[in-house]
């Protein structure tokens, strides 16, 4: 039953990072910029599944850290972007959304790569 979902997991993966990957080709830089991450998200995601699928947990893992670096860099980015945009247009309740987000974020982060049960 796990190598099922794994593997439907890697469809849905492949699907994703082909569907990306021509639409990185088609799009210009700044369409590029945004879809790097979840460029490199789809195939960490993939790769993380296919080695687990033939029981490689250490590389599995090195892509399960692949994918949370990626995303939160992309989340790190955004919410940067939004602090810069709030303070320089003066709209400072988008200010106070963001900063709701800001614990949660960091919580994840830390979650994701200071766990103590999960290691290389």
């Amino acid at each position: 039953m796990k190598k099922i979902y794994d593997i439907r997991q890697i469809i849905v993966s492949f699907t994703a990072f082909m569907f990306l990957a021509w639409a990185f080709f088609k799009n210009g830089l700044w369409g590029k910029i945004i879809i790097i991450p979840f460029l490199i998200c789809s195939f960490a995601m993939m790769m993380e599944k296919i080695f687990l699928l033939f029981n490689k947990i250490k590389i599995s893992n090195i892509f399960k850290y692949v994918f949370h670096i990626s995303f939160f860099v992309y989340v790190f980015g955004f919410l940067s972007y939004m602090i810069y945009y709030s303070i320089t247009n003066k709209s400072y309740s988008i200010l106070i959304v963001v900063s709701v987000f800001i614990p949660f974020v960091i919580h994840f982060f830390k979650k994701s790569f200071f766990n103590k049960k999960d290691k290389l």
